[in-house]
């Protein structure tokens, strides 16, 4: 080590903003001997030889002496420009295709003088190569590197219960995490078993950041915390790629292969246009071709693919939500990128964002009851009757409005949810009656803050403080009197 000041004659600074730029125009000379030498691989008559960002180059060919030709041409300007090729990370994947497959020893290719070792999955610009499924390794590479994210954020709160509240949360999942879990599969565009695999894990996190049990329906998860599914976000950065090579140069590699493949290419090809075609048309993008002739600005080919997506899938999600009798209580109201307000806290403090995990549980019909219980249980061996007051089935109804046992936790909150309730909805223009149960459980069924959001703030600041603590107190008194019930039960077994 020292201190003083030294200057840097080669290489890139590490991490710098220009340097990947700066080294693709170093590595330009070595690309242009490799497309102008007419080897490696092609679409049509358009040479795709070598896929390159920075420092990581691809040489793709379906000849294996032609792809030993290339190798040495690398190695050749190496040595010219003074750097050296890493020999554990030069590597050969034989990739077998429909059509013909070369068996090749091992020993065939060499770099230096040396064997290059045939391996059959290798990393190229973070995105895992595969002999077999690139789609599927990228996807189980890229949920290892998510959850050491999430592990990592786990100090700050980013653990669900008594962690950060739920707004900070997604947020967090927002930007670190679903970058991470996405990378790369805009390019390879998952399907059925292997986009369930993601999407699981997906779900999964999302739940536990919200403190919901893992049989929570689906659309509740993407209602309550705002996030599109996994299979959106993916279509969304595929469709935005397209739109950058859209508005590339006519002369580009990628422009040509957009080209030729748009035009030439059936509805049943593999062809990554066709897939991205095929989902333009899912989302009511129609005529790609014209987009690529006649390509829209950026920020007008991201507006309408967000415009389109976003429909798309509100659509979808509130349908889905109104055909769950579970959450008869939810609003199926799918706001894309903003928390509901049910899981937001007024106050982030500690107090407040432990009884958001209750408030979700009820809203989302997932809170544990007798009549649950029952409902469950084999030759009715568990009776759906309330354990407190013994007087009717413990239903949600029973729980929040009738049980006698709670009766003094139950009155002072309710007359001023009553007071204030009246008061707010009174400026809110309704054609149905208000339901008690309702309001206490999700008030914002009555409110919209696109309508009036003067009435949504007092909602959000006056009423539903008051009916997430009624609910987190009962719920309180509830377990209390449930454990001494337990108690007094197990006391008269022992004698």
């Amino acid at each position: 080590m020292s201190k003083e000041m030294f200057t840097i004659d080669q290489g890139v600074r590490q991490g710098g903003a220009f340097s990947a730029d700066l080294y693709k125009i170093y590595i330009n000379p070595l690309l242009n001997i490799l497309s102008t030498s007419g080897l490696g691989g092609r679409v049509g008559n358009i040479n795709c030889c070598a896929p390159t960002c920075a420092d990581d180059v691809a040489l793709v060919s379906n000849n294996p002496l032609e792809l030993q030709t290339m190798i040495n041409i690398a190695l050749d300007f190496s040595k010219r420009e003074g750097y050296l090729l890493q020999p554990t990370k030069s590597v050969i994947i034989p990739v077998k295709t429909c059509r013909k497959f070369y068996e090749i020893e091992d020993g065939f290719w060499k770099l230096n003088g040396k064997n290059m070792p045939i391996v059959s999955n290798a990393s190229h610009i973070g995105i895992q190569k595969s002999d077999k499924n690139s789609a599927e390794s990228t996807v189980n590479e890229n949920i290892k590197k998510a959850r050491r994210a999430m592990y990592s954020l786990m100090g700050t709160g980013l653990h669900g219960e008594n962690g950060l509240d739920s707004k900070t949360s997604i947020a967090l999942i927002r930007t670190y995490i679903l970058p991470i879990l996405t990378y790369g599969l805009e390019i390879l565009l998952p399907k059925g078993k292997i986009l369930n695999n993601i999407s699981i894990q997906y779900k999964k996190w999302i739940k536990q950041i919200l403190s919901l049990n893992s049989n929570v329906a689906d659309s509740a998860v993407y209602t309550l915390s705002g996030l599109l599914p996994i299979e959106a976000e993916i279509h969304v950065k595929a469709i935005n790629l397209f739109g950058n090579i859209s508005r590339a140069n006519c002369d580009s590699i990628e422009w040509r292969l957009a080209e030729r493949q748009l035009q030439i290419k059936s509805h049943n090809s593999c062809s990554w246009f066709i897939e991205v075609k095929e989902l333009c048309l899912k989302y009511e993008i129609n005529d790609l071709y014209a987009y690529l002739t006649n390509p829209l600005s950026k920020f007008q080919w991201k507006k309408l693919v967000k415009s389109k997506i976003h429909d798309y899938w509100t659509s979808k999600i509130t349908d889905e939500s109104k055909g769950y009798s579970t959450l008869k209580f939810m609003d199926h109201k799918y706001n894309i990128g903003s928390v509901h307000p049910l899981a937001i806290s007024v106050n982030a403090n500690l107090k407040d964002i432990r009884k958001i995990p209750v408030r979700l549980k009820i809203s989302t019909g997932n809170y544990i009851l007798q009549t649950h219980k029952a409902s469950f249980s084999k030759n009715n061996f568990i009776s759906p009757t309330c354990k407190l007051c013994g007087k009717a089935d413990e239903t949600v109804e029973h729980f929040i409005l009738l049980c006698e046992k709670l009766e003094e936790t139950r009155i002072p909150l309710l007359s001023k949810i009553l007071d204030n309730g009246s008061l707010i909805l009174a400026k809110v223009a309704t054609s149905f009656p208000i339901d008690l149960i309702q309001l206490i459980i999700n008030p914002f069924c009555y409110v919209d803050i696109n309508a009036n959001r003067a009435v949504f703030e007092e909602t959000s600041n006056i009423l539903e403080p008051l009916c997430r603590q009624l609910l987190y107190n009962m719920h309180n008194k509830r377990y209390a009197l449930l454990a001494n019930i337990d108690k007094q039960g197990s006391r008269k077994s022992n004698f």
